[in-house]
C-alpha cells in the first residue's frame, strides 16, 4: 500500500465509547483499521488492539507504525530541569518471544523511592523495525507526520534488542526524549485479518530502585493473547455493568435519567479509583471519604477497605488528616497540614458504608495510629469514636463555643483564618454536630446488637447528645447574624468573615454556613425562611454564588488568599459557582427544608449537560464531564474548570437517590423520604438494598414537594416510622426483614 496522505479523509469513521474500552475503526481504500484500547481492571496498565482487515479484491501489502510517546516524569521539576535527562529506555526481547521497551525514571533528588519502572510489550509476529529515539523518529517531520515513517523503516533493527535490564550502544537512550515505536509489516490476501496488541504499565522497582527482574515484568505481558485481552475485556464490561444496573431512575426529566444511570456511576468509579488525581500514592482524607460515601451502594467491599486504610493514619488523638498513604499506616508519604474537617466526612462515610451494607463487622477491626508504632492497634469504634473526641476536646473549642478552624475547613482559600489558634468555623461546627447524630444511631445499633456496654453506649450518647445541644446554641447565640444568615468564620485577628459587615466594610454571604447550618437541623425550623433568603442573593446565570461579593476592595490579613489577592475573585472558590458548596450543599439542605424546587435547580445547576445553563460555549468543557467549578474569569465567564476532579460527582448521585427521592440508609432500614419539584407527577426508582432488588414509584398527583401520606410494600402499608433528626418530618423506613429476596415493590404517595 502506498504513502498515505497525512491530510486525506478516510472513506469511514466509527468511534465508540463503552465504559470497559474505546473503539476506532476506520476504513480507507479498501483497509479497515479497528483499535480497540482500555485499562485493566488490575494493575496501573494500558492495553490496545489493533485489527487490520483488507476490503479489497486484491492482495494488500502495508505497515503499521504504533508508537507511544512517554510521559515518565517526576511530578515536579525546576523551571530548568527537563525529564528526560532522567528517563532511560531500553529495546529488549524477551526469550519467550514478545518484543518490548524498559524504561527506568530516576530521581534528580538521589531518592530511589522517587524512582519509577515501565515496561512496554508488544506481540512479536510481523515485526521489522523499532525506533526509542523521539529526534530520530520525527526527523524533519513531527509526531503526527514523523519522517521515519513516511522514509520506509525504522531504524532499529530486530537484532539489536538486548535482554532485559541490559543497556547496549545499539538498543539504549538517555538524557533525550524517548517513545517506544514498532513497525510490522503485512502481506494481507483479500478478507484476511491481522493484528498486534501491546501493553504499557507502570512495575514496581528492585529494592535498589532499579528495573525489577523480568519474571515481575512479564506479569504484565499476560494481556498479549487474544483470548487473555478477551476476557479482561469481558470482565470489565462485567463490573460496569454492575455500576449501571445496580440503580436508576426514571423522572419525567429524560436527560436526567440517562445522565444519573450512565454517566454519573462511571465517573465516580473514576474518581474514587484515581482520588482526583492527587500525587501518586496519596488519597485525600476530606475528599476520598466524600466520594467513598456515595460509592458505598455500588462497590461495598472497595468502601470498606478504603474506610480502614484511612482510619489507620488517624492520629492518636482523633485527628484525621488533609491527605493520607493509599498504602495506609505503612505508607511513606504524610501530610503535616492541620485543616480540620476530614474527620466529619469520615463519619458520614462510615454511616453510608453501615447503612448500606449492615456491615458490623467492621467493629471486628483493629487499627493502628498515625503517630504509633503499628504494633500500638484498638478496635475500630475507638477509631471512630476517638474522631469526635478531638472535635469535643476544649483545645479545639474556640471562644464562641465552635470548632477551632486551625489551618481551614472546606474552604481551602480561607487557610490562614485559624492557624494562630483562634480562628472558629462555622460551617465545621454543624458539620460535627451533623456527626454527633450520626455516632449516635450507630452506638444505639451497637448497643441492640450488643457490641458495645449499655452503660458505655448510654454514657456517650448523654455526651453526644450535649455537645449537640452547646454546639446548637452556641451557633444561634453567635454565628446567626442580624440580617437572619449565619456568617462563614471567625478568624485570629477577632473578626467576622462573610458577614453583615466584613472587616473591609462590605456585606457578604458565604452559602455553605447557612446551609450546613440547614443539613444539621440547627437552623431547622425556627430560622429556616431567613436562611433561605440567601439563596435568592447568592442566584447567577450558572447557579448559585458560594460567597459573594468577591474580595476586591483591599487585602485583609488572617483570612487567607482569597481575602490576600493570591487568588482572584472569579477563580476556583472565590465569588463563583462552585459546584460542590455552591450546588452540593444547596440541593442537600433544599431536602432537609422540604424545598423539591429549589433542589432539583442545584441539582441541574450542578450537572453539567443542561445546555440552557451549561451551553458548552460558554463551559469549553464536555456536557458529559462533572467539573469542579464554573468561573467568573474576564473573557470566560462560566467557563468549566477541572472536569471530573470534583468532590461534585458523588453529590450529584447522592443528591439525586437520597436527597430528591429520598432513598437513604439508617441503621434500622431504608429510609423513604422523597422530596421532589413539583412538576415531578411520577417518579420511578430501581435500587439493590442488601442484595435485595426493590422497584420504588413516587406518586405525586397534587404536586407536593415534601412529606409523604403514604407507603406500601409489595401491597402492605408500611407503618413504620421514625422523626428525621434533621428536617424533624415524619418519615417511612422499611425494615431488612419486610423484604423479599427475589423482587420488592414499594408505592409511596406524596
Amino acid at each position: 500500500m502506498g504513502v498515505i496522505d497525512p491530510s486525506a479523509e478516510p472513506d469511514r469513521v466509527r468511534i465508540t465509547y463503552a465504559p470497559s474500552k474505546a473503539t476506532y475503526e476506520i476504513e480507507y481504500e479498501g483497509l479497515r483499521c479497528v483499535t480497540e484500547i482500555f485499562v485493566p481492571a488490575e494493575g496501573p496498565s494500558v492495553c490496545q488492539r489493533v485489527t487490520l482487515t483488507n476490503l479489497r479484491d486484491d492482495p494488500l501489502e502495508l505497515s503499521a507504525t504504533p508508537v507511544l510517546r512517554h510521559a515518565c516524569r517526576w511530578g515536579s521539576a525546576a523551571a530548568w530541569d527537563k525529564p528526560e535527562w532522567y528517563t532511560k529506555t531500553a529495546f529488549f526481547r524477551d526469550p519467550a518471544g514478545p518484543l518490548g521497551f524498559s524504561t527506568l525514571v530516576t530521581s534528580p533528588t538521589c531518592d530511589i523511592s522517587k524512582r519509577r519502572s515501565a515496561v512496554f510489550w508488544s506481540s512479536p509476529e510481523d515485526v521489522v523495525g523499532a525506533e526509542f529515539s523521539y529526534d530520530k523518529f520525527v526527523g524533519d517531520g513531527s509526531f503526527e507526520n514523523p519522517a521515519a515513517v513516511f522514509s520506509g523503516q525504522l531504524e532499529v533493527p530486530l537484532e539489536d534488542a538486548g535482554e532485559w535490564g541490559e543497556y547496549g550502544p545499539k538498543n539504549h537512550l538517555f538524557a533525550y526524549p524517548q517513545i517506544c515505536a514498532l513497525q510490522y509489516a503485512y502481506r494481507l490476501v483479500p478478507g484476511e485479518t491481522k493484528s498486534f496488541r501491546q501493553s504499557f504499565s507502570w512495575i514496581p522497582n528492585s529494592e535498589e530502585g532499579l528495573l525489577p527482574d523480568l519474571d515481575r515484568a512479564r506479569v504484565e505481558a499476560r494481556l498479549l493473547e487474544h483470548e487473555a485481552m478477551d476476557a479482561e475485556l469481558e470482565k470489565l464490561a462485567a463490573k460496569f455493568d454492575c455500576y449501571t444496573e445496580a440503580r436508576s431512575i426514571e423522572t419525567p426529566d429524560t436527560a436526567l435519567n440517562q445522565y444519573v444511570n450512565e454517566w454519573l456511576p462511571l465517573q465516580l468509579d473514576w474518581v474514587c479509583s484515581l482520588d482526583r488525581g492527587w500525587p501518586t500514592g496519596m488519597r485525600g482524607g476530606r475528599d476520598a471519604a466524600n466520594d467513598f460515601a456515595a460509592l458505598a451502594p455500588y462497590d461495598p467491599a472497595f468502601t470498606r477497605e478504603l474506610i480502614l486504610t484511612e482510619l489507620s493514619c488517624q492520629r492518636d488523638d482523633g485527628f484525621v488528616p488533609r491527605h493520607f498513604s493509599a498504602q495506609g499506616h505503612a505508607g511513606p508519604e504524610r501530610d503535616r497540614r492541620y485543616p480540620i474537617d476530614a474527620g466529619a466526612v469520615v463519619v458520614e462515610m462510615v454511616h453510608s458504608y453501615l447503612g448500606y451494607t449492615q456491615d458490623f463487622s467492621l467493629f471486628d477491626e483493629w487499627l493502628p495510629w498515625l503517630d504509633e508504632p503499628a504494633e500500638r492497634q484498638e478496635p475500630f469504634v475507638v477509631h471512630l469514636t476517638r474522631i469526635l473526641d478531638f472535635y469535643l476536646d476544649p483545645e479545639n473549642i474556640g471562644e464562641h463555643g465552635l470548632v477551632k478552624i486551625r489551618e481551614g475547613g472546606w474552604l481551602d482559600s480561607l487557610n490562614q483564618a485559624g492557624v494562630k489558634g483562634r480562628g472558629e468555623g462555622v460551617m465545621v461546627t454543624c458539620q460535627v454536630v451533623y456527626a454527633l447524630e450520626l455516632v449516635s444511631e450507630i452506638v444505639r445499633k451497637l448497643k441492640a446488637l450488643n457490641r458495645v456496654e449499655p452503660a458505655v453506649a448510654e454514657g456517650l450518647l448523654n455526651r453526644y447528645a450535649e455537645a449537640k445541644s452547646v454546639f446548637k446554641d452556641s451557633l444561634l447565640k453567635h454565628a446567626l447574624n442580624e440580617e437572619g444568615y449565619f456568617n462563614g468564620f471567625f478568624n485570629d485577628d477577632g473578626h467576622w468573615l462573610f458577614s453583615p459587615k466584613d472587616p473591609d466594610g462590605e456585606r457578604r454571604v458565604y452559602g455553605p454556613a447557612s446551609y450546613w447550618a440547614i443539613i444539621s437541623g440547627v437552623a431547622v425550623p425556627e430560622h429556616l425562611d431567613a436562611c433561605l433568603q440567601v439563596v435568592d442573593f447568592l442566584r447567577c446565570e450558572a447557579g448559585y454564588q458560594l460567597n459573594w461579593p468577591g474580595f476586591t476592595k483591599k487585602r485583609i490579613p488572617n483570612v487567607g488568599r482569597q481575602a490576600s489577592g493570591d487568588s482572584p475573585s472569579g477563580r476556583s472558590e472565590h465569588a463563583n459557582p462552585y459546584n460542590h458548596g455552591s450546588h452540593g450543599f444547596l440541593g442537600r439542605a433544599m431536602s432537609v427544608a422540604g424545598k423539591g424546587d429549589l433542589l432539583y435547580d442545584a441539582l441541574k445547576s450542578l450537572l453539567p449537560y443542561d445546555q440552557e445553563k451549561h451551553p458548552v460555549g460558554d463551559s469549553r468543557t464536555p456536557p458529559y464531564g462533572v467539573v469542579n467549578v464554573w468561573e467568573n474569569i474576564p473573557r470566560f465567564k462560566n467557563r468549566g474548570k477541572d472536569v471530573f476532579l470534583t468532590g461534585s460527582t458523588a453529590y450529584g448521585l447522592r443528591m439525586a437517590y437520597e436527597w430528591m427521592l429520598g432513598i437513604r440508609p439508617s441503621m434500622n432500614g431504608l429510609v423513604i423520604d422523597p422530596c421532589l419539584p413539583c412538576s415531578f407527577d411520577r417518579t420511578e426508582v430501581f435500587v439493590e438494598y442488601l442484595g435485595k432488588p426493590i422497584r420504588i414509584e413516587i406518586l405525586n398527583a397534587q404536586g407536593r414537594e415534601a412529606g409523604l401520606k403514604s407507603l406500601a410494600l409489595n401491597g402492605f402499608p408500611v407503618a413504620s416510622q421514625t422523626v428525621d433528626p434533621f428536617s424533624g418530618r415524619r418519615v417511612f423506613v422499611i425494615a431488612p426483614s419486610d423484604l423479599k429476596e427475589d423482587a420488592n415493590a414499594v408505592v409511596a404517595e406524596l
